[in-house]
């Protein structure tokens, strides 16, 4: 790992080329990774550039600089797309495990590094696929390498992760990524879907991305699974005002709990939790089964 990554640094002239390959590298690597990466640095004494020194130091400081050990995710690509992060475990101990498909905003992220959010998340009882859109269109043009439409890949997806071999199957969305992951729940009928400052399907038509396309089938979805709805939570910062109202507007699709961040303002409402030392207790919450208190 060490030597892939003095190769891809040597490359990086200038800073911003530094800054293109760690944000590629912030999209992906686990928790573990970063950890390891800074430990090979140190034993062989690999010389690195400052700015590259500086940003594996911090992030491994980011990570476990509170004495918690990195989650033991292993990372493994499902296609051009998703990623699935799993710790090696015996197969009924991967069983009792709740799979959750997280599905992102327009930079690829679940509003911060994967190994963040992750290390938020005991690897001993999460199992995350993380997807990514490419196109920027609200996953609405499928998934890479999987299929050309959300319903497509949903149904594709699902054959590769196979829900019903966990104990739980829930779906998260941040921002651009809320609308797949409320659809993907509806339509495989998972316990529970999160919303996190997510896209409604009336901003479909304002985007350049997804100009024509029609959501006529969540719609449809709603219709054909009422008899078995996800329980779906919508999380806002309290005084984030557009995220609110997109709340407020998803609940006239399907009924659901608005989550509401007090002291919040930003969009990126898991940050903000973040940087207060709220995040893992707040995802231990939401990711909790169903029928766990949320309060």
């Amino acid at each position: 790992m060490l030597d892939t990554f003095l190769a891809q640094v040597a490359r990086c002239t200038t800073i911003n080329l530094f800054n293109r390959m760690r944000i590629s590298l912030e999209m992906i690597l686990a928790p573990a990774e970063i950890v390891l990466l800074a430990a090979q640095v140190r034993e062989r004494g690999a010389e690195l550039p400052d700015f590259a020194a500086k940003w594996l130091g911090n992030f491994e400081k980011l990570l476990v600089g509170d004495g918690r050990p990195a989650e033991a995710y292993a990372r493994k690509t499902v296609c051009g797309g998703a990623t699935w992060y799993a710790a090696p475990g015996t197969p009924a101990e991967r069983a009792r495990r709740t799979i959750v498909f997280a599905y992102t905003g327009d930079a690829h992220r679940l509003f911060m590094p994967a190994a963040l959010f992750l290390q938020s998340c005991p690897a001993d009882r999460y199992e995350v696929v993380v997807i990514y859109d490419f196109e920027h269109a609200l996953f609405l043009k499928g998934i890479e390498g999987l299929a050309p439409d959300l319903p497509g890949s949903i149904e594709r997806i699902a054959s590769i992760v196979v829900p019903s071999s966990y104990r739980h199957a829930m779906s998260f969305g941040t921002s651009a990524g809320g609308l797949a992951a409320i659809w993907m729940a509806v339509m495989l009928r998972f316990e529970r879907a999160i919303s996190v400052g997510g896209v409604t399907p009336g901003e479909v038509a304002g985007r350049v991305q997804t100009h024509g396309i029609r959501t006529d089938g969540f719609a449809e979805a709603i219709r054909r699974n009422a008899d078995r709805l996800p329980e779906v939570l919508l999380v806002a910062g309290e005084d984030a005002e557009r995220d609110r109202r997109k709340a407020l507007t998803m609940t006239g699709f399907l009924p659901a709990t608005e989550i509401v961040v007090p002291g919040c303002a930003n969009h990126n409402v898991l940050h903000d939790m973040w940087s207060r030392g709220e995040l893992r207790p707040f995802l231990e919450r939401v990711l909790a089964p169903p029928a766990a208190p949320l309060a």
